[in-house]
């Protein structure tokens, strides 16, 4: 038996009746005898590339405060430094993300502190104690300040995390952007210094005068 392709006249793909040249999208595939065989496939939609998670989806997850201190504690010296910390780290949140379970993970990366006098200042650390930096009382330190009039002040913060995500056990992906949350308010006297003259050192000495 003799077999073989033939393309009838007029029929899909000979290029006549549809007066399209070349092989159309909807062209039998195979022709043998004057029947098709086979179908043409139908391109398949292209799949929608993935939304980059943002911090609007994010909302429902939030780290919690940090709280500041400072040195002394509630009180100034009018020109002399006043140690002002915050104690903050990472923080891991669980919950749902776009349906799915999900952790995202807050790192502090900014501090925003307004020190009630009129000025204020964004720092890239939140500072520590004068002891564990190894200083004495009222030293200066790249988060005190220093206020210039006795009175009553209220400091305020407020921190910025960066925010990463991740399902599962996949790694971390970084989020655009920054969430900005408040910490505690410090109420602090600022109050004037006066010098005396005391009879040797007051440990030494402790009923000397001035002590």
């Amino acid at each position: 038996m003799l077999e073989g392709t033939e393309t009838v006249p007029g029929t899909p793909g000979s290029g006549a009746g549809s007066g399209a040249k070349g092989s159309a999208p909807d062209a039998c595939p195979i022709v043998r005898l004057g029947k098709c065989f086979g179908t043409v496939p139908k391109p398949s939609d292209p799949t929608p590339a993935a939304q980059p998670i943002t911090l609007r989806d994010i909302a429902s997850f939030r780290p919690a405060a940090g709280v500041q201190h400072m040195e002394p504690n509630g009180w100034v010296v009018a020109g002399l430094d006043a140690n002002i910390y915050a104690v903050v780290g990472q923080r891991l949140v669980d919950g749902a993300l776009l349906g799915r379970p999900a952790t995202v993970r807050f790192t502090p990366v900014g501090y925003r502190w307004n020190y009630g006098d009129g000025t204020a200042a964004v720092r890239s650390t939140q500072g520590a104690t004068w002891a564990s930096q190894g200083l004495r009382d009222f030293d200066p330190t790249p988060t005190s300040h220093v206020y210039a009039d006795e009175g009553e002040y209220v400091i305020r913060l407020s921190i910025d995390f960066r925010a990463e995500y991740r399902f599962g056990s996949s790694g971390f992906v970084p989020i655009t952007g920054t969430v900005t949350v408040p910490a505690n308010e410090l109420y602090v006297t600022v109050t004037g210094a006066k010098t005396v003259l005391v009879e040797h050192d007051c440990s030494a000495n402790p009923s000397g005068p001035g002590c």
